[in-house]
């Protein structure tokens, strides 16, 4: 459901910027607090094989399931 132009109108002028920069900025901080995880959970994956707590497989294995989680959120999202 798509807004009216009045409800446009009154939008931007209670906030202050348009709908659609609205949703940029949600779109935007969602995709960087998803970056953030990923680079956490490849670190610490990192850090468990460096130890030798992790076997490269492992690592390996969730590495590519976080770039796959990425590309199907950044298509859904950006798209």
């Amino acid at each position: 459901m798509s807004m009216t132009d009045s409800q446009i109108t009154a939008f931007t002028a209670a906030a202050g910027f348009t709908p659609q920069l609205c949703s940029v900025m949600w779109r935007s901080a969602v995709l960087v607090l998803v970056l953030l995880w990923c680079s956490w959970a490849l670190w610490t994956g990192y850090r468990g094989w460096a130890a030798g707590h992790l076997s490269f497989g492992a690592l390996g294995g969730s590495t590519i399931r976080i770039a796959l989680t990425l590309i199907v959120l950044m298509f859904f999202m950006l798209s």
